[in-house]
């Protein structure tokens, strides 16, 4: 959803929605794939779907803020901005 914001609708058919992080899109190539490995990254660590969840929105959003690859401590700082 881009600026929108995403969606989660998990087994059940719950849905979370989320907000995005604020910052200047500079390459969005990549971002979707950013946060799908953020999200199993998250997943993997604590084993809490929403938590993946924010994890994956920070990740695709710094990687759509950044020029070349995004940094973890970006990662860290957008996760902060992410409800």
């Amino acid at each position: 959803m881009a600026g929108d914001g995403a969606i989660l609708i998990n087994s059940n058919g719950e849905v979370t929605i989320s907000n995005v992080p604020k910052g200047v899109v500079k390459n969005s190539v990549g971002a979707g794939d950013s946060m799908v490995g953020g999200f199993i990254t998250g997943y993997v660590n604590s084993g809490n779907v929403e938590e993946a969840f924010k994890l994956g929105v920070a990740t695709g959003s710094a990687s759509a803020f950044s020029e070349g690859l995004a940094t973890k401590e970006y990662v860290y700082e957008l996760l902060k901005q992410v409800k």
